[in-house]
């Protein structure tokens, strides 16, 4: 909403307390020995939304605008990713890795493209978006915050 009425500061916050909720409903449901298949479909679907469709939202309306095709396209990708990549994450066993970058991770660096200068071109965003959207559905393995909290 904060996207379409212009107020793109406002967009990158609200993402960013997006991120914090993230971290701690997670934590809270394994603290609290609540987990469930259920909450773990729903967890994705959020994440899906919170830093797959509002990130590309926030950089297409605020950088892209001018791409017309080019930046849709980049958008669709980057979401079809990141929905890949949450649907893999849901598939394999726990481990201490991830394999692909985290659609959290993604979309939170997409967000903060956004804070680039107005001089950088849109071609480089676009670029930007296609390395992450490879990224988020590659087979290279990216270590897992939680595992590495868990172990301090």
């Amino acid at each position: 909403m904060f996207t379409v009425q212009e107020q793109y500061r406002m967009a990158l916050s609200l993402i960013a307390v997006a991120a914090f909720f993230d971290v701690l409903d997670g934590l809270l449901a394994r603290l609290l020995h609540c987990t469930s298949e259920f909450g773990k479909q729903l967890d994705s679907l959020a994440d899906l939304i919170s830093f797959g469709a509002a990130p590309v939202y926030l950089i297409f309306f605020y950088k892209l605008s001018d791409m017309q095709g080019l930046g849709a396209a980049a958008a669709i990708m980057f979401l079809a990713c990141g929905a890949l990549r949450l649907a893999r994450f849901n598939l394999l066993p726990p481990s201490k890795k991830f394999t692909g970058l985290p659609i959290t991770a993604a979309g939170i660096l997409l967000s903060c493209l956004s804070l680039l200068d107005e001089q950088v071109k849109p071609h480089l965003f676009i670029i930007l978006i296609t390395v992450l959207s490879l990224l988020m559905v590659s087979r290279i393995p990216f270590p897992s915050l939680k595992k590495i909290a868990a172990r301090k």
